[in-house]
């Protein structure tokens, strides 16, 4: 058997086990009821390239994840959604472009906790945005060291083009010349990546 005919056997299984699983979560799950990422879903489960099963199992994973969430909580979500037929449409485009966009599995987990803060009401759809978009820009390494309130500090500087890290000026005047020290530290952002990180659901 030739490797391409190897190739194309091992897709269409996949492809086929990722649709059983995808379904069993879809049937009850969450986010069947955001109509722009269930889509999405079903267009790539058709797909025949890597990058396809790339997304693929990125959107398993993060399904997963959100086994977390209880019923209440999922009933309640879905009516506010409802209620904002907008925002359930923004909400599923936001999501579909992340996931897609996400350069590391690792960082699908941290997305996923980030949206069950979301479902939670622990933060708004625009924080959640915020918070997704400096997790996709971050290295995810400096990520879990900000996590983890790494002692080392070196890697603060990496994070400031995510937004959880800024620069501090402060400076005194000696003889008529200003002498300005500059360092990095946690933004508000930052910091409320940290504690919702460190507060798991």
């Amino acid at each position: 058997m030739k490797n391409s005919e190897v190739t194309s056997q091992s897709l269409d299984l996949f492809t086929e086990i990722t649709e059983v699983v995808i379904d069993s979560l879809m049937e009850d799950g969450l986010l069947k009821d955001i109509p722009f990422l269930s889509l999405a879903m079903k267009v790539a489960n058709i797909g025949k390239t890597v990058t396809d099963r790339i997304f693929i199992t990125k959107i398993k994973k993060f399904l997963l994840y959100l086994d977390k969430v209880t019923p209440i909580e999922k009933q309640d979500f879905i009516k506010s959604l409802d209620d904002e037929p907008e925002k359930k449409s923004k909400l599923g485009e936001c999501l579909v472009l992340i996931i897609d966009r996400i350069d590391d599995f690792d960082k699908i987990e941290i997305l996923a906790e980030l949206f069950l803060n979301l479902i939670k009401e622990k933060i708004n759809l625009e924080t959640f945005r915020r918070l997704a978009s400096a997790v996709n820009i971050a290295f995810v390494e400096d990520l879990n060291k900000l996590i983890k309130n790494n002692n080392n500090n070196d890697y603060l500087g990496n994070l400031i083009g995510s937004g959880l890290t800024e620069v501090s000026s402060t400076g005194i005047i000696i003889s008529g010349y200003d002498v300005v020290h500059n360092s990095v530290r946690i933004s508000a952002l930052g910091k409320l990546f940290v504690r919702l990180m460190n507060n798991k659901n």
